[in-house]
């Protein structure tokens, strides 16, 4: 399969997308890891933003940890307003899983015994019966697997994976791993069609982000890391 012949869900990062050949597969279940700070959050945010503004893509960011208000504004503040255009609130939409924690303290059910992983894909279902559906970002993996206290979780994420692959949408999936390390491993890893990972390297007393395309299928893409800056609104790499 040739490049030119598969549909691209551009990044919008300045200099990223066509190292790529394009931007990333569409369809792709692709890792965004990074060890905390490195900004990966705001960066799978920018990407649904940017694709909900310039390319009328329909997205779902899915939080599990902080709240939704705490995310709109931190990402306000970058400048990824929701306001600025009167039709990105049809086509951006962000959920809270806390809601539905709350929901089930209240009816006194045990969240130990809730299976989360199902609960993410009925959310993700009830979703696409009701909107289009082009672009999911779970936030975080981490999260989820730290809710998810059953007996042999690693297998659920194998089985978690590969069903959000048979969805015709792409989807992100938000991982922090340990400073220093590329890639998390595990099914997630191996399942994974694409891997990015951002690292902050301390240079003479200055943290300094860095990110990498670690593995993409269906696409030749560099392998090379690039310094990873931020300005207002959206993100560039600096390239040699």
């Amino acid at each position: 399969m040739t490049t030119a012949a598969v549909e691209r869900v551009p990044t919008f990062v300045d200099g990223l997308d066509a190292r790529m050949g394009g931007g990333i597969p569409q369809g792709s279940v692709v890792l965004l890891e990074g060890s905390a700070g490195c900004m990966k959050s705001s960066l799978a945010y920018s990407i649904i933003f940017q694709n909900a503004l310039k390319q009328g893509r329909h997205a779902l960011y899915l939080t599990i940890e902080q709240p939704r208000k705490d995310i709109e504004d931190q990402m306000a503040g970058l400048g990824m307003d929701k306001s600025v255009d009167k039709d990105l609130d049809g086509r951006l939409s962000v959920i809270d899983l806390g809601e539905l924690r709350a929901f089930l303290s209240e009816a006194q059910e045990d969240e130990l015994d809730t299976d989360w992983f199902k609960s993410v894909m009925n959310q993700v279902q009830s979703f696409r019966r009701d909107h289009p559906l082009d672009i999911f970002v779970l936030d975080s993996l981490n999260g989820l697997l730290a809710l998810h206290a059953r007996e042999n979780p690693r297998l659920e994420l194998f089985h978690f994976i590969k069903e959000l692959k048979g969805f015709p949408m792409t989807t992100f999936l938000i991982s922090e791993v340990a400073p220093g390390t590329s890639w998390s491993g595990g099914p997630q890893g191996f399942l994974a069609d694409g891997i990015i990972h951002l690292e902050a390297k301390r240079i003479e007393d200055i943290l300094r982000l860095q990110i990498g395309v670690v593995k993409m299928r269906k696409t030749p893409h560099d392998k090379q890391y690039f310094p990873f800056l931020v300005h207002k609104g959206g993100f560039e790499i600096v390239g040699k």
